[in-house]
């Protein structure tokens, strides 16, 4: 698996991606509509770029098929790098794939992008996502309870952190 540039030719994939509306509202805290287009993903990815400088990548297997995706931020101010919308192919969810997509981006933002830390926000409810950002060496640095209404429930986010060794 390698880390790429993201491509517009991407979003199909990533959109198949995404299969019901609460996978949707876990991986993107609905900044996008559900469902999306491929349209609709490039133009916030855009914007968001000329916006904030977040950078997209696509995580592909050697043949060069897309596996995952997420975005990266870095604020040289703080000395940071922040993650966001990480997803991996539902069809390969549990082989690994995502464990390794997040060891080459935590290993750009530290040896390329040379930053100290790295953080995301998960949804508390999304044990599965935790548990692989523990697994990396994410550890939790703050949680706002009930701050995202999905239907019925309430999720809390956590900010989650590794810094560089």
């Amino acid at each position: 698996m390698r880390l790429r540039p993201y491509r517009k030719s991407d979003a199909k994939a990533v959109r198949n991606w995404i299969e019901d509306e609460r996978t949707h509202a876990l991986w993107c805290g609905n900044l996008l509509p559900f469902p999306f287009t491929e349209k609709d993903f490039n133009q916030y990815l855009e914007e968001t770029e000329e916006r904030r400088g977040n950078s997209s990548f696509t995580a592909v297997m050697d043949d060069g098929t897309p596996a995952g995706f997420l975005r990266m931020g870095i604020n040289p101010a703080l000395n940071s790098g922040f993650l966001g919308f990480v997803v991996v192919d539902a069809g390969e969810r549990g082989k690994g794939y995502g464990k390794e997509m997040l060891r080459l981006a935590v290993k750009y933002a530290f040896e390329i992008a040379s930053v100290q830390s790295l953080a995301l926000n998960v949804f508390d409810c999304n044990k599965a996502a935790m548990g692989l950002y523990r697994n990396i060496g994410f550890e939790e640095t703050a949680l706002t309870p009930e701050c995202f209404v999905f239907h019925d429930e309430k999720w809390g986010r956590c900010r989650m952190e590794i810094k560089k060794e």
